[in-house]
């Protein structure tokens, strides 16, 4: 849709003459505009159009609990008023490119491990791939429940280790502060509007993962409302020394010199599109090129160079594709190292 585009460009450039408030509510129009148009090219244009109908109507009521048949045949159930998931309700589908990629790679000896599992949308996902187990881990008490609900209506809970712990840096305890988006909710910083707070244990993915004496993880998923240089932190011993194979971790300037230091470590850095079947690789871990994939993504992929050498991503129909000299993405060098 070149037009929204031309569209855009001004508006971003005006949004300095707009009160605070105003820039506020321009910037949500556009995140839900690019959301729809995202969704649509993955389920299709009326498909979406129907589900900004449902997810409306859901919005409108007055139900406490719902939940969303996704098309794969799984159920999420959530609490409306804080853990409505937007782009599940309407697209019944998990529209994020590494879901569609992991589905075509998945091995089952694989071990994943979910931070920030929430309400259970990728820990279900994993558990519902030919893998070994999965490891959720959230600290918020009302999402442990819909997150073990949610285990329980899709018959996967002996295939998903919950852990009511929150990971960072350090040990020990912290208050949690929740809010009325269950999802924004972390451990660093207060919460205006507030719901409450729970005591939570605190621990480092590199400690949790000897307790649990498992012996490597094959995907590490980390999507903490921004908080993932902290868990980051926790995990540079195990990933120092590339015991975790493929990285899945939400986007964030904060995050980029981890993505650096990962960079030394061995991991390499793609964005994957599912319509080419395309890994693309990042050269360059600028936040500009970060907010720029060549398909809507949150998650930057990363991947250690032992495993990405025992992927068969031809058996998959996957190509590997670097990033050209001028910094975008394109297939003007194919690479299968």
């Amino acid at each position: 849709m070149e037009w929204s585009g031309r569209l855009r460009r001004p508006l971003r450039d005006a949004r300095h003459l707009l009160p605070r408030a105003g820039r506020h509510g321009l910037r949500r129009v556009w995140q839900a505009w690019d959301k729809f148009r995202w969704g649509a090219r993955v389920v299709g244009f009326w498909p979406a159009v129907a589900g900004g109908v449902r997810l409306a109507r859901l919005r409108l009521g007055r139900r406490e609990r719902a939940h969303v048949r996704l098309r794969s045949g799984a159920s999420i159930s959530f609490d409306v008023a804080s853990q409505l998931p937007p782009a599940l309700v309407m697209f019944r589908t998990l529209i994020d490119p590494e879901f569609p990629l992991l589905s075509e790679i998945a091995e089952p000896d694989w071990l994943v491990v979910d931070v920030g599992a929430a309400i259970g949308q990728f820990s279900v996902f994993a558990a519902g791939l030919p893998v070994a187990e999965v490891h959720a881990f959230e600290p918020s008490g009302a999402n442990i429940s819909s997150l073990r609900r949610n285990l329980a209506d899709n018959r996967l809970g002996d295939r998903v280790h919950v852990h009511q712990v929150a990971l960072s840096d350090r040990v020990g305890e912290q208050a949690f502060v929740t809010q009325g988006n269950s999802y924004l909710s972390r451990l660093d910083r207060p919460v205006p509007g507030a719901w409450s707070s729970e005591l939570v244990a605190v621990r480092t993915l590199t400690d949790e993962v000897a307790r649990l004496g498992l012996p490597r993880i094959s995907v590490l998923k980390i999507n903490v409302a921004g908080y993932e240089p902290e868990v980051l932190s926790g995990a540079a011993a195990l990933l120092a020394r590339g015991a975790a194979s493929i990285l899945v971790l939400l986007i964030g300037e904060r995050s980029i010199p981890w993505y650096e230091r990962c960079g030394e470590w061995g991991y390499r850095f793609f964005f994957y599109s599912p319509d080419q079947r395309v890994l693309h690789e990042l050269e360059d871990l600028a936040l500009s090129t970060l907010e720029r994939p060549p398909w809507p993504a949150r998650h930057v992929i990363g991947i250690h160079v032992d495993a990405l050498a025992t992927l068969d991503l031809a058996a998959a129909g996957i190509s590997l594709r670097a990033a050209d000299d001028r910094g975008a993405f394109g297939g003007q060098r194919a690479s299968t190292r």
